[in-house]
């Protein structure tokens, strides 16, 4: 019975964590440009980011 608690949180905390990351890939076009002035770059050179958190997103999603 001491599992049933604890089967809870281990199915929370994983949905938590995937919510924020889907959160933090598609608010990237608020914040590319911000970014891109922080770092230096242009903003296109800084959409590789992007195209790559996108595939492992979809890749993720797959598996």
């Amino acid at each position: 019975m001491k599992n049933k608690q604890n089967k809870w949180l281990n199915a929370a905390i994983p949905a938590l964590l995937l919510h924020c990351s889907i959160g933090t890939v598609y608010c990237w076009s608020i914040f590319s440009q911000e970014i891109a002035d922080y770092i230096g770059f242009s903003k296109g050179a800084t959409e590789w980011a992007f195209s790559f958190a996108i595939f492992f997103l979809g890749m993720s999603a797959y598996r």
